[in-house]
């Protein structure tokens, strides 16, 4: 399921809460206020209409006036000029403009740092309904970089804070942005939830944009439920609710959705005119989320229409707009169509570079850690609520009778108790959980690097071999690289499973270097292959490094030998080469200019020491020079040593 094109339509209305006019209104205003703003003599005067600029203006010249805004308020803040309040609080609204517009221009750092500096701003002035509109846009920024825990804590902040304003518009639009990160974490029944309850909250409140945005959003539902005409409905209700509201600029997201659906269900010549309508807008208004998405369908369309230079144009530039926006869903699309544009072209290399740039995209969305931290948030929000309600209920008990003043200081002092047992208890859970996300983190972070590794090997042997030789070796990759992903969600696996994966991987370095080196892989007598257990995805780099820094520079006779015995509660794994040893290997890689430090080896280490934290048993490696009789380098001997119970 694919939610990206609506990952910023269900937040614009929170982010113009000082940048609010509409594209109606640019034309008849901002001449006129830029006349009020030179006969204008006081600042505040000038604040005002600065204020009233941003938000008429159109959206390239925020900054400028915004800037001008800030400079007045400070310079009224540093005079101790009265109102304070009113040059406090227009100084957040110039920083949040600033950090509008940096957001609209793809610099989410700087977006960043100045919706976190106007949110400090409308907490010390105690502007309880901006600082929660704040809060939604810091959240915002952390999900668009796939901080989803992150994003997740602010906009529960936002939800609670809007809860205790009762903001009913507020607390609608928290519920829809809450929605959308559930739905985006694979959660479609809490999703649709959040988002119904968002929208009969707009529909009481007649709040036709926020109705629009969720008719999209539900209408994105259906399209991952596969339930073409449902989504149709709902896109097509959001589409006409904006049309109404002569708002181009969200009409431009419904108007690619529908493009999208179609496209899906294999109807191309009803979604090329949604498309392109949809292109049009998005390019007038440089909305590059919409612009990826559009482009890559138009390229999708094209693709199966057989032009492949036509579609080539518009896939590259949807992957220029998604490395730009940092979007990793547009660029897995962008680069999924290009691979196979380059294949029907017969240029595979390009074909494999395109490959290997979707399995990275897939990689980054395919983060269990996330999703768990999403429940970690709703249970820790529903606690909190919890807190809020008994403290908003006892401050009304304190108006009540004198009698029942005892009876609620109890109850407080019970609730104390609970709470005290409660958190105790609570902090040793988080505190282990967070161990065991931090091995599964180092254990991610494994696999890129082993990925990279193998493209580079496959790479190689494309350029200085055939093309029906380059494919048999992907072949047999692909099929590595699935075990790979299998091996690498779990906590352990069999021996013989590794054994199995070390073959598969060794018979690839073999082809790769043409036979320079033999292995044999020994397991001593009296040790079940099927119930012992081994962490995975840490005797492979070890092999890698023989392989890469020692039995490749041989010219031949190259030996590589893994063996496993037991000794007392421990498994012992000896990976033993006969290559040109570490020091010379170095050596060479420095005359070469190619020498580095292993990140491998080093994630290797911070896991096996975590590990070891985590089970209270050691885990260790040792790795040995070997030195012949003469004196000289006569290979490596790495020395693993697992606990039998891993």
């Amino acid at each position: 399921m694919d939610h990206s094109i609506k990952k910023l339509k269900r937040c614009i209305c929170l982010l113009l809460c000082f940048v609010a006019g509409t594209t109606g209104l640019y034309a008849q205003s901002e001449d006129s206020l830029l006349q009020a703003l030179k006969l204008a003599t006081h600042d505040t005067a000038r604040i005002k209409t600065l204020t009233e600029l941003a938000e008429a203006c159109d959206k390239s010249d925020i900054l400028k006036y915004a800037i001008q805004c800030k400079t007045l308020c400070e310079k009224g803040i540093a005079a101790h000029a009265e109102p304070a309040f009113f040059y406090q609080s227009n100084l957040g609204g110039a920083i949040n403009n600033i950090g509008y517009y940096y957001s609209k221009h793809g610099d989410q750092a700087k977006a960043l740092a100045n919706y976190k500096e106007s949110l400090n701003i409308f907490e010390q002035i105690d502007d309880k309904k901006t600082a929660a509109y704040e809060l939604n846009n810091i959240a915002f920024i952390y999900d668009n970089q796939g901080d989803v825990a992150t994003a997740l804590e602010y906009f529960y902040r936002n939800l609670k804070l809007q809860e205790e304003i009762r903001d009913t518009v507020g607390i609608a639009f928290s519920l829809n942005n809450i929605a959308y990160v559930f739905l985006n974490q694979q959660d479609d029944k809490a999703g649709m939830d959040y988002y119904s309850r968002s929208l009969k909250m707009f529909e009481a409140a007649g709040h036709k944009n926020g109705m629009a945005m969720s008719y999209g959003n539900i209408g994105t539902i259906y399209t991952g439920r596969k339930d073409k005409d449902k989504a149709l409905e709902y896109y097509n209700r959001s589409l006409s609710l904006y049309e109404e509201l002569d708002d181009k600029f969200s009409s431009t997201y419904e108007l690619a959705a529908i493009g999208h659906e179609y496209v899906t269900w294999g109807e191309d010549e009803k979604a090329l005119p949604y498309l392109n309508r949809a292109l049009k807008t998005a390019e007038a208004f440089q909305i590059k989320e919409v612009l990826s998405y559009t482009l890559s369908n138009i390229a999708t369309v094209l693709l199966k229409k057989g032009k492949t230079d036509s579609a080539e144009k518009y896939a590259l530039r949807s992957l220029q707009f998604g490395k730009e926006t940092g979007m990793p869903k547009d660029i897995r699309n962008a680069a999924g169509i290009l691979k196979d544009i380059y294949v029907k072209k017969a240029n595979y290399r390009e074909a494999f570079t395109m490959y290997g740039l979707e399995i990275q995209m897939r990689d980054s969305l395919d983060n269990q850690t996330s999703r768990k931290a999403t429940v970690t948030k709703k249970l820790q929000y529903q606690y909190e609520k919890k807190e809020l309600e008994v403290k908003l209920a006892n401050e009304r008990k304190m108006t009540r009778k004198n009698w029942l003043i005892a009876g609620a200081l109890f109850a407080a002092a019970l609730v104390a108790l609970l709470s005290f047992f409660y958190t105790r208890q609570h902090r040793l859970t988080t505190k282990l959980e967070r161990m065991e996300l931090e091995q599964q983190q180092y254990r991610s972070q494994m696999n890129p690097h082993f990925i990279f590794n193998c493209l580079n090997s496959i790479q190689y042997y494309i350029v200085h071999n055939d093309v029906v030789a380059a494919n048999k070796y992907l072949s047999e990759f692909a099929s590595l690289m699935r075990k790979t992903l299998e091996n690498n969600q779990l906590h352990s696996i069999d021996l013989q499973q590794e054994i199995d994966y070390l073959n598969s991987y060794l018979t690839l370095e073999q082809m790769r270097f043409e036979n320079k080196f033999t292995y044999e892989i020994i397991c001593a007598p009296g040790i079940n292959l099927f119930n012992t257990k081994i962490l995975p995805m840490v005797i492979q780099p070890f092999a890698e490094n023989a392989i890469v820094h020692g039995l490749c520079y041989l010219e031949k006779d190259g030996k590589l030998l893994i063996h496993f015995e037991k000794k007392g509660d421990y498994l012992i794994c000896n990976i033993n080469d006969n290559g040109i040893g570490r020091q010379a290997s170095q050596e060479l890689k420095k005359q070469t200019g190619k020498a580095h430090v292993s990140q491998g080896m080093e994630l290797i280490e911070k896991r096996l020491a975590l590990v070891s934290t985590i089970n209270k048993k050691k885990f260790s490696v040792d790795i040995i020079d070997k030195i012949a009789e003469d004196g000289k380098a006569a290979g490596t001997l790495v020395v693993l040593k697992f606990p039998v119970d891993v």
